[in-house]
């Protein structure tokens, strides 16, 4: 019987790793969001609020969008990749002590 619940296909490492890419796309993608929804003089100072600011950041509201999809990506990719299985290796000939001359 296994010890662990995790299927052949996945380890617990990677699924760990997706978890950890998956909220911190969510935390970009919100960002993104409310760079998108707030005006600039709006936003709290960790976030770029400047004294008499207007407008809205669209370069930051870009960045976290992009930067949320890679790591949204990355997080896919972690819980996709199925590595090759690992059968048993052929020998070669020539590196057997019948095959040298």
């Amino acid at each position: 019987m296994s010890s662990t619940s995790d299927t052949p296909n996945t380890s617990s490492g990677r699924k760990i790793a997706a978890i950890i890419l998956g909220v911190i796309a969510v935390l970009f993608i919100v960002a993104g969001i409310i760079y998108l929804a707030e005006p600039a003089k709006s936003l709290p100072s960790f976030m770029g609020h400047k004294a008499g600011s207007s407008g809205h950041h669209a370069l930051r509201m870009a960045g976290s969008f992009i930067v949320g999809i890679v790591f949204a990506a990355g997080a896919w990719v972690a819980l996709a990749y199925k590595p090759k299985p690992q059968g048993q290796p052929q020998p070669n000939v020539e590196n057997t002590p019948a095959g040298r001359n």
